[in-house]
């Protein structure tokens, strides 16, 4: 009997332990005290019934379990949401990347490129100026061997002019020595006849003999002395000189006319073969100059070749550089675009992963939630199925 009651004891001790437990488990909780405050609402009604408290609790338990399942369905829709946002962001993302490098690799391959075309170009530049540099020196040679040339010819000209005066001197000196000779022989042809004769004209040399002709060396010294001071030429002044030295010796060493007569046509001999030099003479530098001119024409063909042809490779790598140029800047362009819409689809990325993340922390905190409330509405029906007297005093007491 002492043992049933101890039994007996033992089992209500444990159910009043039971139901403080479960007081205070629903305390712990708002929604907890909200189940408390309803049933003791519908305890102090006149006539309650336990059966609109079970409904309650099982209403609210329905209520609990239908937003539970709208929630799974929901988060389901959200995740696949998610999941289909995120795949595209990424892939977003990993073209963009890709593309980026592609810009970048060619970035890297443009920049070398544009690098050697200018420094090409720089080259280019110096190849030109330097043609053009000897295009002028060669120009400007040519001018000044054209310019020597025009001397020389002068001078030859000048000196063949003297040359010919002073044959004229002896020819007509050797015509009268030849007159003379004559009237004590028998009529030979004239020496005029010979290659020696020269018509000449020297009207701008003042005359002071006879115009009937020169009739001594010395006659013909004083003609050669006033037409050095017409030749410039210092060459040739030099010979007339000379000429005129040779005249006023023979006056004192060629007494006899026949004396006169064969060293005067010795003279003329040499004065020949002094034209025939000047006439030598001309011809060679005709043939330099056109050999020079030639050579230069010929250089000048060559060079303005290569300047057209530099120009055209300039032209072409300014072409090549403006186009590099664009081609640089284009990429940088889009590579800036790229790299900018990876900064943002990967903000983009990361936001909407937050919000994943948060969507799934709520749902799990709501379900959490969920979980303890349906548990809180389980020990209520299980208050007011087995415990409702004490339940009642409980809360009256409050």
């Amino acid at each position: 009997m002492k043992q049933a009651l101890l039994l007996v004891l033992v089992i209500m001790g444990s159910l009043a332990t039971e139901f403080d437990n479960q007081i205070a488990e629903l305390e712990e909780t708002q929604f907890g005290q909200t189940i408390l405050q309803t049933i003791q609402m519908e305890m102090q009604t006149e006539d309650p019934v336990v059966s609109n408290l079970v409904d309650i609790m099982q209403n609210l338990e329905q209520t609990l379990e239908g937003e539970q399942k709208r929630d799974d369905e929901r988060i389901v829709r959200f995740k696949q949401n998610c999941d289909i946002a995120l795949s595209q962001l990424t892939e977003i993302i990993n073209t963009s990347t890709v593309t980026s490098l592609t810009l970048k690799s060619d970035l890297d391959s443009l920049n070398p490129q544009k690098v050697q075309a200018v420094a090409s170009l720089e080259r280019k530049n110096l190849e030109i100026a330097d043609l053009k540099a000897e295009l002028d020196y060669q120009t400007l040679k040519r001018q000044k061997e054209s310019a020597t040339y025009q001397t020389i010819l002068d001078n030859l000209e000048q000196a063949l002019f003297g040359v010919n005066q002073v044959k004229g001197y002896f020819n007509k000196y050797l015509d009268v020595l030849v007159k003379n000779r004559n009237r004590f022989q028998q009529p030979q042809p004239s020496f005029l006849q010979e290659d020696f004769s020269f018509q000449y004209n020297d009207e701008d040399i003042e005359e002071d003999i006879d115009s009937k002709g020169i009739t001594s060396f010395a006659q013909v010294a004083q003609k050669v002395n006033k037409l050095k001071h017409h030749v410039h030429l210092e060459g040739y002044k030099s010979i007339i000189e000379i000429l005129s030295q040779l005249a006023s010796q023979a006056q004192t060493s060629a007494d006899e006319p026949s004396q006169c007569e064969v060293l005067t046509r010795k003279v003329l001999s040499i004065l020949k073969q002094i034209e025939n030099y000047i006439q030598s003479e001309r011809i060679r530098e005709d043939q330099a100059e056109n050999l020079r001119q030639s050579s230069y024409e010929d250089l000048r063909t060559l060079l303005s070749d290569q300047l057209v042809k530099a120009n055209q490779d300039k032209t072409y790598m300014e072409g090549l550089i403006d186009s590099l140029s664009n081609r640089i800047q284009q990429a940088k362009n889009e590579k800036f675009e790229v790299d900018q819409k990876i900064t943002t689809k990967s903000k983009e990325k990361e936001n909407r992963e937050n919000d994943c993340r948060l969507k799934r922390q709520e749902y799990e905190t709501d379900t959490a939630s969920r979980i303890k409330q349906k548990r809180s509405v389980a020990i209520a029906v299980d208050l007011i199925s087995s415990k409702l007297g004490q339940l009642k005093r409980k809360l009256l007491e409050n």
